[in-house]
């Protein structure tokens, strides 16, 4: 094979928060081999070289159990028989010595965890595999879904205005007995806890009961999107409080329903910032996560470093990108 170049068009070295390229090539049948050059994903080496992204935490599951430890062994096998570009990396310092030697460090991640079926031993073993951050929940909840959802009511996905959506939050109810317990484990364990794709209530519960360390992998602000998946500014504050940290994220539908553009993403960027402070934001772009008619506004792995150079032209300094790009998120893991 080729040898990739390693030089990059982004000065700014990226942990992208959320990918989903493995789940999605698993599921169209292709190889899931970031190496395999596809121009019908969002990422591939090359990109991933060309756009700076050093780490990412990569989707190995929701629901499915033998599709997750399918995922899980690919993952494995690509940092096996690509030693030089990809790095399986269990800590924050794993990903900072696979970056000093110029490879991508892979975390790996888990969204929502119907396929425990409410046992704690499967949230030690996903550990064992090496999944250090995982979801409370893929949006699912127990009442009229799986059984063994960790949030009572599922959680809602469109747009919402903030009178409806407050008034949604208050009759909805949070999170269950296993995920409380499952909190108290991952907490013990190490695991990040994502709260991206909970109903409200179950991010509030979980910022309550949990020991954290807390993310919301790929998601934006509310206040500039009013998309139910995106934070509130009551949300982004909590979040901070907590230690935790946003991945903003550049699908279209979370940046603006009209007007999706660069400039905008940069915008959210620039919200949280001045809600969160500059501790508590990143990057999660959620490659590879979106129906094929819908865009990223960050179009692929190689683009990424447009964002930077829109956030320095806006006056943001050097110190808080780094941050940004990636010190933020590492700072979570064990």
């Amino acid at each position: 094979m080729k040898k990739t170049s390693k030089t990059s068009d982004n000065p700014y070295l990226t942990l992208d928060a959320h990918n989903d390229s493995i789940i999605l090539r698993e599921v169209r049948g292709d190889p899931m081999d970031f190496a395999d050059v596809d121009p019908a994903y969002h990422v591939d080496l090359p990109r991933l070289r060309k756009g700076g992204i050093g780490s990412m935490f990569v989707m190995v599951g929701d629901s499915k159990m033998l599709q997750s430890l399918r995922l899980i062994d690919a993952v494995h096998a690509m940092c096996e028989n690509h030693p030089d570009d990809f790095t399986l990396c269990l800590s924050a310092a794993d990903v900072r010595r696979a970056n000093r030697a110029g490879r991508i460090g892979l975390v790996m991640s888990i969204e929502g965890q119907v396929m425990f079926a409410e046992r704690l031993e499967n949230v030690r073993n996903w550990h064992r595999l090496g999944v250090r951050v995982a979801s409370l929940t893929h949006g699912e909840g127990q009442f009229g879904g799986p059984a063994h959802a960790l949030q009572a009511d599922p959680s809602h996905f469109g747009y919402l205005c903030a009178e409806v959506r407050a008034r949604t939050a208050r009759r909805t109810k949070g999170i269950t007995a296993f995920g409380r317990r499952s909190l108290e484990e991952m907490g013990r364990l190490g695991i990040v806890c994502d709260l991206a794709h909970a109903n409200d209530r179950t991010f509030y519960d979980a910022l309550e009961h949990g020991p954290g360390p807390f993310a919301y992998t790929h998601g934006s602000c509310y206040t500039l999107c009013p998309h139910t998946r995106n934070c509130t500014d009551d949300m982004l504050r909590a979040l901070a409080e907590r230690g935790g940290v946003i991945g903003i994220c550049s699908y279209e539908k979370f940046v603006d329903a009209e007007n999706p553009t660069l400039e905008r993403l940069a915008d959210h960027f620039m919200h949280a910032l001045d809600i969160m402070g500059p501790d508590h934001v990143g990057v999660g772009t959620d490659f590879d996560g979106i129906c094929p008619h819908e865009r990223t506004v960050v179009e692929d792995a190689g683009e990424v470093g447009a964002l930077w150079e829109e956030l320095e032209r806006r006056g943001v300094g050097r110190g808080t990108l780094k941050k940004v790009a990636r010190d933020n998120f590492l700072r979570l893991l064990p």
